[in-house]
Order: C-alpha cells, then structure tokens, then sequence
C-alpha cells in the first residue's frame, strides 16, 4: 500500500473557534445560525469550562476521567437535560433518546431486544441494494457537472434506514418532502435552543417546531399503521419471524415491566432512528468524501486496500460482509473522519443532585443542582492534550496500538456508557460499505474554489452542500 508522509497529510478546513467575549448575548447570538459559534478558542485547551448563562451555571467538560464519569460511571446523577427533550420532542416524542430513568430504561432493553433480532447480517442485503442504487445514480450522472454528494449520501442513508426500517426502498416524491422538512427542523432546533437559553416558554419554543415534525411523523406514523393492519391478518405462526427492524420493534416484548410498545410510541422510537440513523451517517459520509477528494494519498491507499479485498470479485458483485471486516483502512478513515466531524457536535447532561466539585489536576469547580454540563466529541476530539497534532486529518492513529487509550478515552462521536448509541455498529458497516464501492469505480475530486460551510445544529452539515466531480476510474 501507499505509505502516509508527513507531507502528504492535510489540516482540512474547519470552522474555527471565534475569540473569547464575556457579553453573553453577543456570544449567543453567534450561536443563532450554528452551535459550533458559541464556542471559543480557549474551549479546546481547558479542562473545563465556565459560564453563567443568564443565571444557568453551564460547564464545558473536556476532561476524559470526567467525560467517563458522567456518561459511564455516575449517569443517574447526570441525566440527560431536559433542553434535549423540549428540543426533539415534536418530532421524536419520548423516544429512547431523550428521556432518563426507569421511562429509558425498559425502552432502552425493547430497542436492545430489536437489534438482537435483526443483525447486522441480516440487515446487509438492505445496505447492498441502497448502495447499489447510489452507485447507479453517481454513474449516471457522469464527470462533466460537479455533484453535490452531501445530497446523496443524505438519500442513500434515507434508503438504506427505510428499507432496513420497512422493507421497501425510499420513494423519489417522499424523499424530497421528509428531506426538505428535516433540514427546516434542523435549522429551527438550532435556534430554539437559543430561544430557551434566553428563557423563552417551552410552548413558544415548540410551537416553531410542529409543523416539519408533523410530516415526518405522519408519514411513519401510516407506515406503521400499514404494517400493524397487515400483521392482524397474518396468522399467529408466521407472525414470529420478523422481516426487518419495524417487526422486531413491533413484537420486542420487555418481561420487567410486561410491556410492548403502543402505536405512538412506536412511532417516536422509529422517527428517533429514521433521524439517527440516516441524518448522523449522512452527515459522516459527505464529510468523509470530501476528506478523500483533499487528500488524494489516503485516497490511493483506501483504493488500494479495497482492490486488494475485492480482486476475485466483478465490479457487478457488491462487497460481502466478510470482505467489509477486511477493510481496516476504511473505517480507520470512517473514524478520523468521525473524530474530525462528529455529526453530533454536543450532548448535554443536567446536575439532579446534590452539589457536587468537578475536580482536574489543575482545577476544581462547584456544580450546583441544575446545572447543565456539556460534553463536545468537536472539543474534545480535537483538544491539543488528547490528541498528537489534533487538526490533521491522519486515518493511520486509529491503526496505531499505542493511540488506543485515547480511543477510550477521548473518543466519543456515538456517546459512551449505557447510553451509547445502539446502531454505532450498523452506521460503521454502512460507511465502510459505501466508501469501498464508491472509491472501487470512481476517483474522488474536489471542485475548485469549494469548501463545505459547515454548521452545527442537531447534527454538523454543510449550509453550502458539499460539491465534488467523480469520474469513473476507467475514464
């Protein structure tokens, strides 16, 4: 393979910190377009952070053995706060994501009990095909024209999840109405989280909210229907074998509290992973193509590593699972480009109980009840004292043993602890799938004077879509 110099590796552009400003208001009103804004250069090389925002202590925590306190070893403590669920709840309901205690926990063994059943293998062939279907369309659109790749990694993971989801493949029509009221969702959640800083009422915050959240719920919500009417026909012997994600949700019974879930809630658990599990891999995969495109070394290398998996396969054949396990390189550069970009720039946890001291080497803070603390995978994944040059883009440290305590440690773009996301292993598999056939026919090139404006809101996209030419390699 290809060898990695130091000269060959890159610093990508990225939004970077603006400087330190004691005015509160100035500082949220960075935030209004993107969350990323409210951030300042000090942030990525402090182990915690303070402000008192508007008379709500807020604390920035950078510290690993901190992170891994709140997120793994006090998490009763450290629930999720509720701006989270004042912020999702018109589109996901109480789902899994969003609620704390005995309400997550019985939802959290019936999500558990769903993944069991529908494996990772069992869901391939579903990837394949979406896959497939991507790779069709990039050929069809040809070289000459530059394609906005954000968009299509954004479809290709809608299908991908409907079709593990419900077994069918995402619509052309329905795709630009749920995409088009995602990214209005998406741009709205951004700014009621400043609204609710500013101590707006959580109706007022909500109302802005509804009325995307109400396409994307209705449509899900007649897909579920659909199914439900069609499984009180099926017999009770063929009802027990499940034939995608929305079946096993459907039968996950939980013997502790001998519940199921009912329709609604069936419906916020699917639109949670509808949204999990295509926004956040859409996210990852234009960011991870367009990394390829600027650096055509690690580029050549992927290439090479897949040529070599796949050389007694036919382009006309998809890579297998078992081929995917191969690929090492691939999702080491998956992971870079997570620790780089995390789709989820922040996650926020509240102080329930009594006060307690956040204690560094070098500092001690006093938490009081009801603070928010948040916790950044963008902070802390590119902090200069978890990382050796934290800004270079160097898929090679996630090969390297002697980089795994920081992987542990300081790298958490799927969360960690009890709560880490459920599907982290299923969007590996889809990245690692999609990034092989995509570099296996075509070259990755940048469009010149293009940069991806990246923003951060629910998840980290670009506000200027992300452009790239991708001629076949055989042309």
């Amino acid at each position: 393979m290809p060898n990695i110099t130091n000269k060959s590796r890159i610093k990508p552009p990225w939004p970077k910190p603006l400087p330190y400003t004691a005015n509160i208001f100035q500082r949220l009103a960075r935030g209004w377009k993107s969350w990323l804004d409210l951030l300042n250069e000090w942030d990525f090389r402090i182990p915690i952070g303070e402000l008192n925002l508007l008379g709500l202590p807020v604390f920035l925590v950078n510290e690993p053995q901190l992170v891994r306190e709140i997120l793994v070893e006090d998490v009763d403590n450290f629930p999720k706060h509720p701006y989270t669920l004042w912020i999702l709840e018109p589109l996901i309901g109480r789902a899994i994501f969003s609620v704390n205690g005995d309400e997550w926990a019985w939802q959290r063994r019936l999500i558990d009990q769903a993944f069991q059943v529908a494996k990772l293998k069992r869901v391939f062939p579903a990837m394949a095909e979406a896959t497939k279907s991507l790779i069709e369309r990039l050929t069809k659109y040809g070289s000459e024209y530059p394609i906005d790749i954000d968009k299509e990694m954004t479809l290709v993971t809608a299908d991908v999840i409907t079709r593990t989801i419900l077994s069918r493949p995402l619509e052309e029509g329905e795709a630009k109405e749920i995409f088009e009221a995602f990214a209005r969702y998406q741009r709205r959640a951004g700014r009621a989280l400043v609204m609710r800083f500013l101590h707006l009422p959580r109706g007022l915050v909500q109302l802005s909210l509804r009325r995307d959240a109400k396409i994307i719920r209705k449509w899900i919500k007649s897909a579920i229907e659909e199914r439900l009417k069609y499984q009180s026909k099926k017999v009770a012997k063929s009802s027990s074998n499940p034939s995608d994600i929305l079946d096993c949700l459907i039968m996950a019974h939980d013997q502790d509290s001998d519940r199921k879930f009912t329709l609604e809630e069936l419906v916020d658990q699917v639109c949670f992973l509808f949204l999990a599990g295509h926004e956040t891999s859409a996210s990852s995969l234009g960011i991870a193509t367009w990394l390829l495109a600027i650096s055509p070394a690690v580029q050549d290398k992927l290439r090479e590593e897949v040529h070599q998996v796949t050389s007694k396969q036919s382009l006309d054949e998809s890579i297998g699972p078992n081929e995917l396990k191969k690929l090492n390189y691939c999702s080491a550069v998956f992971n870079e480009t997570l620790r780089l970009y995390p789709p989820v720039s922040f996650f926020i946890r509240e102080r329930t109980e009594s006060e307690t001291l956040l204690k560094t080497p070098n500092q001690t803070s006093k938490c009081p009840v009801g603070a928010l603390l948040t916790l950044s995978p963008w902070v802390i994944q590119r902090h200069e004292k978890h990382w050796q040059s934290p800004e270079e883009f160097q898929p090679e440290r996630f090969l390297e043993e002697k980089e795994t305590k920081w992987f542990r440690e300081a790298f958490l773009p799927f969360g960690m602890g009890p709560r880490k996301c459920p599907g982290a292993a299923f969007a590996q598999q889809e990245a690692v799938l999609v990034l092989a056939e995509l570099v296996r026919r075509f070259k990755v090139l940048p469009v010149k004077g293009h940069t991806p404006n990246l923003i951060g809101r629910l998840t980290l996209r670009s506000a200027n879509g992300i452009r790239l030419r991708l001629p076949l390699i055989d042309s």
